[in-house]
């Protein structure tokens, strides 16, 4: 059993998510339901649950700044609820397991509980308890499968299926083979790490490409790379000598 806490200021959304994790997620054990941050963050340092359900917007603390007050303590997998998808990129930074809109679907929940069984399962975090779930969701099972969280959920991907990735800020979109654009709450050296070594090649402070994805090398004004979706990328001139000879070229 999952020990979990949930904290929402709507009375009828938290009787509508205990009725609907007793049906549809019997593994989930709610030990406290709370209408405010502040009743959360007292149950919340009481019972240590492994799991909380969290509403963003609430009155006098919102969800986001009730975390800033557990911050040194927080050790729980977290799960988002919220009327609007707006505030997606923030929970992604927040190492949120999912960002449930509601109404919310059965579906939707119950993908966001064996989300959580996962990474309390397969131990994917360098915390036993807090889920990272994009940077750690490399396995040998899975076939090396990486967890890509977007608006909607989750988009799993093979490190095949990446073509290249490049900086935005402190996220990285990530562009697959299939002329999707995912935008992620990791920079790009977060993102690199997570990566194979052996398939992927930083060219440049905004730009880490899969070498397999290469297609043409032009000269010019410096160098260009054109990937297999069409794109062309700047090589920095302190990446030039080491992509070429990954490359095969003298």
């Amino acid at each position: 059993m999952i020990s979990t806490i949930i904290i929402d200021d709507e009375l009828h959304c938290i009787d509508t998510l205990v009725i609907k994790l007793r049906l549809l997620c019997p593994e989930i054990d709610v030990i406290r339901t709370c209408k405010s941050a502040k009743e959360g963050i007292d149950a919340i340092q009481t019972h240590k649950p492994e799991l909380v359900f969290l509403d963003v917007e609430m009155p006098e603390i919102n969800g986001f700044e009730m975390l800033d007050r557990l911050a040194a303590t927080r050790d729980f997998h977290l799960i988002f609820t919220a009327t609007y998808d707006q505030f997606v990129l923030r929970a992604m930074r927040a190492s949120a397991i999912d960002y449930l809109i509601k109404p919310i679907e059965d579906a939707a929940l119950i993908e966001s509980v064996e989300r959580v069984e996962s990474v309390l399962s397969n131990k994917m975090t360098g915390n036993p308890k807090i889920g990272n779930f994009i940077s750690n969701n490399i396995t040998e099972q899975e076939g090396q499968r990486i967890a890509l969280p977007d608006r909607s959920g989750y988009i799993f991907v093979s490190p095949a299926e990446i073509c290249y990735c490049k900086a935005e800020g402190a996220y990285t979109s990530v562009f697959l083979t299939d002329d999707r654009k995912v935008l992620i709450s990791k920079a790009l050296g977060e993102t690199e790490h997570m990566l194979p070594v052996k398939q992927f090649e930083r060219i440049h402070h905004s730009s880490l490409v899969n070498l397999t994805h290469v297609r043409q090398l032009k000269k010019g004004d410096g160098l260009f790379i054109i990937m297999s979706n069409g794109d062309s990328l700047s090589v920095a001139r302190s990446k030039r000598d080491h992509l070429l000879g990954r490359l095969g070229v003298k």
